[in-house]
This record gives C-alpha cells, sequence and structure tokens, in this order.
C-alpha cells in the first residue's frame, strides 16, 4: 500500500485548529496522541518530524479526531494514561488517572523515606492500580493488595502490574467495602498479617453533583468511581470504622479527599481512633490528601 511521506505538523494543522475551536487546550498534543494511534506505535511524534503513512491511516486519525471533538478523552481512546512514571492501560471500569492524585504518591514518599525498606501497603478502590503500582516501583522490597469491587478493573491492574514487572509483588483481591464483614474477609486472605500503609482515592463527588461535571468526566468514567453517595462522604463512613481491624498500630493511612471535605474526614476518622498528622495541597491549593496514624 502506498504511503505518503508527510511532516506530522502539515498533517494535524487543521485538525488541531478544530479542536482549538471547540476549546479543547491541548489540541496539539491531542492530534499528536491520536496520530500515534493511528499509525499503531507507542512512540512520541514531533510536530516537525516525518512520517511515512497510509490513506487508511490518514483516515483513521481523522475518525479519531471526530472522537475526540465529540467529548470523548483522548486517554479514552487510546485506553491508556501516564501517571507518575509510567504509562497506564485503562478500560471503561478503571478511572482515568488524574494529576491531583499524583499528590498521594508524592506525600507516602515523604512519610517513608527510605524506599528500601519492606513495607506491606493497601491500595483500597484500587482501579487501574495507578497509586500502588507507583509506590511498588519506589519501594522495591515491598508489596501492595489491590483491593477493588470491580474484577474488569483488576484485570488491568493485572496487565499493568506486568507490563512494569511488578506482578510479583501485587496481589489482587475482589472485595467489596459496602459488605459488612469485608475487613474480616480481607484479614483472612492476608494470613491475618496487618498493613503499614493503606492508600485510598474513593470515590467522594456528592451523586447530584455529577451532572454539573466536564462531559470527558461525566460520560466516561465510571459512574461508580465517581459516586460518593448523598454528601459524597459516603466511602469515607464505611472504611473509616473497619480500618483500626487491617492496619497495624503506628500505621498510616492516605486518603485522598474532595474540596471541602477535610473537616469532615477528619472528624469521623478521630471518632474511631485514627489522628491526622497532615494535610497535603495538590498544586491548585486544593488540600487533597490527609494523613492518619493510628495510636
Amino acid at each position: 500500500m502506498h504511503k505518503n511521506n508527510i511532516e506530522v505538523y502539515t498533517l494535524i494543522k487543521s485538525e488541531v485548529q478544530k479542536l482549538r475551536r471547540v476549546g479543547i487546550e491541548t489540541a496539539n498534543l491531542d492530534c499528536r496522541l491520536l496520530l500515534s494511534k493511528s499509525l499503531n506505535t507507542n512512540k512520541t511524534l514531533y510536530n516537525h518530524e516525518f512520517i511515512n503513512i497510509t490513506e487508511n491511516e490518514i483516515n483513521n486519525f481523522k475518525n479519531l479526531i471526530e472522537k475526540r471533538l465529540s467529548g470523548k478523552p483522548v486517554s479514552r481512546i487510546i485506553n491508556k494514561r501516564n501517571f507518575w512514571k509510567n504509562e497506564f492501560k485503562l478500560n471503561e471500569e478503571t478511572l482515568d488517572p488524574r494529576s491531583d492524585s499524583e499528590t498521594l504518591i508524592d506525600t507516602v514518599l515523604t512519610h517513608f523515606t527510605d524506599k528500601l525498606q519492606s513495607l506491606k501497603i493497601l491500595d483500597l478502590g484500587s482501579g487501574s492500580g495507578c497509586l500502588g503500582l507507583s509506590l511498588l516501583d519506589e519501594y522495591q522490597n515491598s508489596t501492595v493488595s489491590f483491593l477493588d469491587t470491580s474484577q474488569k478493573s483488576l484485570e488491568i491492574v493485572k496487565i499493568n502490574s506486568f507490563n512494569f514487572g511488578l506482578s510479583d509483588r501485587s496481589k489482587l483481591i475482589h472485595l467489596d467495602w459496602r459488605n459488612e464483614n469485608w475487613d474480616i474477609k480481607l484479614f483472612e486472605i492476608e494470613n491475618e498479617t496487618k498493613f503499614d500503609i493503606l492508600i485510598s482515592n474513593p470515590p467522594y463527588i456528592p451523586t447530584f453533583d455529577i451532572q454539573n461535571l466536564q462531559k470527558e468526566v461525566k460520560e466516561y468514567d465510571p459512574f461508580v468511581a465517581l459516586n460518593g453517595g448523598k454528601d459524597g462522604l459516603e466511602a469515607y463512613k464505611l472504611i473509616i470504622p473497619k480500618l483500626r481491624n487491617i492496619i497495624k498500630k503506628n500505621g498510616k493511612i492516605f486518603f485522598e479527599i474532595g474540596k471541602g471535605q477535610e473537616n469532615f474526614v477528619s472528624s469521623e476518622a478521630m471518632e474511631h481512633g485514627l489522628f491526622p498528622i497532615e494535610y497535603k495541597k495538590d498544586l491548585s491549593g486544593v488540600i487533597r490528601v490527609i494523613v492518619f496514624i493510628f495510636k
């Protein structure tokens, strides 16, 4: 099949303009990522390099641009997203990782500075595994148990852990924290050994507010991964009372929270013997992570 030798920017220029007209600020990057997808390559393409491309591949690229114009996020079109130091595969049941969540990784690293220590970590509501796998990459003598209610999410964790060479230190657990005895079942699965660290980015958006989110979020992120119940705090109410049964004394809990939720989450935690020791802001200046310790 005949291939055209063409400069990347010449090829994408009109499509970049289309995306910019509908207010997509990352238009150039989006086009280059979608062009890579149409060429079936993971290679980063640059504006002024030349590529060989067939008419079919050009048409495929333009079809992908139409999906982007309809509001579908690039990460959902190419089924992957960069987070921390890796590129994570996604599926329709995993939350699209946000850069705000990197605040949680950063916070763990400041509390556990010895990267050679052996830590037993629980990633509660693991989704794509972006949090737990990023920590496994940093702490090379540690293990992470990934707990999620979605079997399809756990399948993605398995793929990502294999791709990063981390599967031997990963354990996949299919449980739901909405079930009354999830903590007891987890304790049994873990051979009655408690965790040093818990990390969690639970759903924290009030149900009614989901309809007001950006189209890219409300239509393409899984509802169950967004829905925090009527007040956005349901997950914390279910999780916090159980933590004493699964976290070691002096173990640390790292919760991602929504804007303005720090007072409720802190008071709920203190009622159950957890004490807040740090409130960490994200790059926008919003308190995004609370660190708790058992005394």
